[in-house]
């Protein structure tokens, strides 16, 4: 018979045999994270068009009734397809960008919203992975009155970082969201942090009137620049509205 205690072990080794093959290679971002085909297409570098079956997770694997294919960044233009889990089509470009060993190299970037003047784009790195031992005891002014318990803390840790492409082609980072899941056998938790890369980005980005109409628009909706639904909604306004 599975008590409790047996069935929040085998959810923790079921969740960390699912996360944990993301932590083996930080270098590279699957966006990702369920072994799932979709139909789609890619447009590759020598000019091709793959339509098919299409999954990512750090590479792009391509399938249809004649071949099976692996790409890289390096080999592809563009790729879309449609996700079943957010139900929206998914949009995904080739760029060369400095990686964190400072190498320019070709890295997939999801477009999430295309303007005349710039486009919203979103990198995801792999899910980290960490795990802490607790104790808790009991105390009655300053004196141990009993033993508490002890378990581990399993932390995942889920990082996206939005960039800003201008018309020129300059990739540039502008915000950075990190959404922690924090499982105890005592108590879960869930915690969101998010933080401005660059504040002046977006005065070098729009004109100064375009700026100040979506600063108002911003306030009046009680939308933040620091949250992502709602920066994707002020640009949204801005496509809409500002760029006619």
């Amino acid at each position: 018979m599975l008590t409790q205690g047996n069935t929040r072990l085998l959810v923790f080794i079921f969740c960390f045999a699912v996360f944990s093959t993301f932590g083996q290679d930080r270098g590279k971002p699957p966006v990702l994270t369920t072994n799932v085909w979709s139909e789609g297409s890619i447009m590759t570098k020598n000019g091709n068009e793959l339509i098919g079956l299409v999954r990512f997770q750090n590479v792009v694997d391509f399938e249809d009734h004649e071949k099976q294919l692996t790409l890289t960044a390096k080999d592809v233009v563009a790729f879309e397809f449609f996700d079943d889990q957010t139900q929206k089509q998914r949009l995904f470009y080739s760029f060369p960008y400095q990686d964190k060993d400072s190498v320019i190299r070709p890295q997939f970037f999801e477009s999430l919203i295309e303007l005349e003047s710039f486009a919203l784009l979103s990198k995801t790195d792999p899910v980290d992975i960490s795990r802490k031992l607790v104790r808790t005891d009991d105390y009655w002014n300053g004196s141990r009155i009993s033993e508490g318990y002890s378990e581990i803390l399993v932390t995942l840790t889920f990082s996206e970082t939005l960039y800003l492409r201008d018309s020129e082609g300059n990739i540039k980072p502008y915000l950075r969201i990190e959404n922690k899941d924090i499982d105890g056998r005592v108590f879960d938790r869930k915690r969101t942090k998010s933080k401005v890369l660059d504040s002046d980005l977006l005065v070098n980005v729009l004109r100064k009137d375009v700026l100040e109409k979506l600063e108002k628009f911003a306030s009046e909706n009680k939308l933040s620049f620091r949250d992502k639904d709602n920066l994707l909604e002020i640009f949204r306004f801005c496509k809409e509205n500002l760029e006619r």
